[in-house]
């Protein structure tokens, strides 16, 4: 089933074709198996080979079937955690199993910038659990974060991020997002959130941006005023030695809608032209291609990145999706080569359970806008 491979790090890492290679660090072990259920767990567990005259411990599987993985080293008969893989998922008895991720969808080439839009749609979801309704959105956080780990995304540009305004058990989704993603990248992630409103007169709702890159000149576009006031929330981050000016904004329906993209546009006129490469803005636009809110970016230049890459699929539905009214749209900077668009893809929307990594956590899908400057 399984063959050596040489290796030179300790860690899970996943090929093109489904195969993992496990490695794992340690002079004093006699023996290290991996079981996990692929192995049957305990039935079938796969001896990892000692390369001669190291401390190393590695195997190379067959290719496995997609899907996210869970395992477990055997180390002298000892279970534990794989101490170089920071995925991990509930295992069901109060513990943490490793976890690994094979298939998914195309996202292009790594060394690109991957960017998540997503409406969060923060505690207003209900699951059924026991044939009791439930408000599951503290473990959809975590869920999310796992996937937006695996995927090897680099900025998330949010709608809809809530707290509770007195209660602690439903704390700021954007800052609960930002700490399972140090967990499972062993990173640091930046994050700024600014509140538009109070919805429900219990939530705070509001923008959020997080980025494994700084986040400066942070502003914000104040669109309308009200109960239900909109705005949008802009800054810079610099990923992968590229500086972005990004925002994220939810404009409301109709026309209303149109002329809060209006202020919006000139508001962002406004700001000083920076040494950025490109200008993205994304978030639920609450509108077609045609209205008013989404015309407005594309005659001022942006490109709706849906229509140029043809994936116009729905992306909002209360039971099924069905209207496609969250965008990402991009625009270069004056003097500026326009960004090479690698892959841009639905996530979080509840279809190819084969992988699963998209399980939906809104009535919103989530999209990946994935960009690359040679």
């Amino acid at each position: 089933m399984t063959r050596s491979e040489v290796v030179s790090s300790p860690g899970c890492r996943v090929a093109p074709d489904g195969s993992v290679t496990f490695a794992y660090r340690d002079e004093r072990a006699s023996s290290v198996l991996v079981a996990g259920d692929f192995t049957g767990w305990g039935r079938d567990p796969i001896p990892l080979v000692k390369r001669e005259g190291t401390d190393l411990w590695a195997l190379t599987t067959r290719p496995l079937p997609r899907g996210v993985h869970a395992y477990k080293l055997v180390v002298d008969g000892r279970w534990t955690a794989d101490p170089a893989n920071p995925l991990d998922v509930d295992d069901g008895l109060g513990g943490r199993n490793s976890a690994f991720v094979v298939g998914g969808r195309n996202l292009g080439d790594p060394a690109a910038i991957r960017v998540l839009s997503l409406n969060l749609h923060t505690y207003q979801e209900r699951g059924l659990r026991e044939g009791l309704v439930v408000n599951d959105s503290i473990a959809k956080i975590e869920r999310i974060a796992f996937g937006v780990a695996a995927m090897e995304l680099d900025v998330l540009l949010l709608q809809e991020v809530g707290e509770h305004v007195s209660n602690p058990a439903e704390p700021n989704a954007g800052r609960l997002l930002q700490e399972h993603l140090e967990r499972f990248t062993r990173r640091r992630w930046e994050h700024v959130w600014r509140e538009a409103h109070v919805g429900f007169d219990v939530y705070r709702e509001g923008l959020s941006i997080l980025s494994s890159g700084p986040i400066e000149d942070v502003t914000v576009s104040q669109l309308s005023e009200g109960p239900l006031a909109r705005i949008a929330l802009i800054g810079r981050t610099t990923v992968k030695g590229m500086k972005l000016r990004v925002g994220t904004t939810h404009v409301s329906w109709g026309s209303d809608g149109g002329t809060q993209v209006t202020r919006l546009l000139a508001d962002v006129a406004r700001l000083p032209a920076g040494d950025h490469v490109a200008t993205l803005f994304a978030g639920d636009l609450n509108g077609s291609p045609e209205d008013r809110q989404v015309a407005s970016f594309v005659e001022r230049g942006y490109t709706d990145v849906g229509m140029a890459t043809r994936n116009v699929w729905p992306t909002f539905g209360e039971k099924s999706l069905t209207s496609r009214i969250d965008y990402q749209m991009l625009r270069a900077s004056a003097g500026r080569r326009a960004a090479r668009i690698e892959a841009f893809a639905r996530v979080f929307d509840g279809e190819g359970p084969e992988d699963g990594l998209h399980p939906r956590v809104s009535d919103h899908a989530g999209i990946v806008g994935v960009y690359r400057w040679d």
